[in-house]
């Protein structure tokens, strides 16, 4: 399967994967499923670490490639998607990451409430 990792659930891979259900670290683990982090989530966790909100290494892709995870660009089509996706969530960078699944049929890893909310196939992080 295929698979879209929120950025939290990236972030507490590389740093507390206990704190992920074991039924997401069974899906991270498995060699046989795609794990896909976005381009937003990269340009996300860098927004926050100049903001001084998040400390993630300099090399942070080579870390991201390193675990097997792949990247996942943002197209001009999913970008105009958002207009028709239900204003359920006011985070953009968490409602790019859902149209982002819906267009590559990914299913999302998250544990936000509010993403769960959405008609999108996920799992609980």
């Amino acid at each position: 399967m295929r698979y879209l990792l929120d950025t939290h659930v990236l972030l507490w891979w590389l740093v507390d994967p206990d704190k992920l259900t074991s039924k997401a670290r069974d899906i991270i683990e498995d060699k046989a499923n795609t794990i896909f982090i976005s381009s937003v989530s990269i340009w996300e966790m860098t927004i926050k670490k100049d903001l001084g909100k998040l400390n993630i290494p300099n090399n942070i892709l080579a870390v991201i490639r390193s675990e097997g995870i792949q990247f996942l660009s943002l197209s001009a089509e999913e970008c105009l998607g958002l207009v028709d996706l239900p204003k359920l969530h006011n985070d953009p960078f968490d409602r790019m990451l859902i149209i982002q699944a819906k267009f590559n049929d990914l299913v999302m890893i998250t544990k936000d409430p509010q993403i769960l909310e959405y008609p999108v196939i996920a799992v609980k992080a």
